[in-house]
C-alpha cells in the first residue's frame, strides 16, 4: 500500500515511527497511506485551543502499525507531517482511496 504517498514523504515517516516504537523499520507495517484532501489547516487533528485556516488541504494519510501500536501521520500540501494522538483525529473529507 505505498503506491499513493511519495517514498520522499513516506521515508521520514517511517523513520519517525520505528524511532518511537523503537523497533526497526523493516518490523513496521504500512496500514494506509493514500492522498488526501483534509478539510482545514488542522489535517483532521485539531489541537485544543489552536485555531486553524479553514481551507481545503490537499495531503496524505498514513497509518503505520509497529509492535501492537498504531500511528496515525497527517501530512500537509508540502510534505510536513505530524502525528496525531489517538482518539483526536478526523477521517479526510475526502480520499482518492477506492
Amino acid at each position: 500500500m505505498k503506491g499513493e504517498v511519495p517514498q520522499r514523504i513516506l521515508d521520514p515517516i517511517l523513520k519517525e515511527a520505528a524511532a518511537l516504537a523503537k523497533i526497526e523499520r523493516e518490523q513496521l507495517v504500512v496500514v494506509r497511506a493514500e492522498s488526501v484532501v483534509w478539510n482545514d489547516g488542522s489535517l483532521g487533528c485539531p489541537e485544543p485551543g489552536m485555531e486553524y485556516a479553514e481551507a481545503l488541504v490537499n495531503g496524505y494519510w498514513v497509518v503505520i502499525e509497529a509492535a501492537g501500536q498504531m500511528y496515525d501521520f497527517r501530512v500537509g500540501r508540502d510534505g510536513s507531517f505530524r502525528l496525531c494522538p489517538a482518539g483526536r483525529g478526523h477521517p479526510p473529507i475526502q480520499s482518492d482511496a477506492t
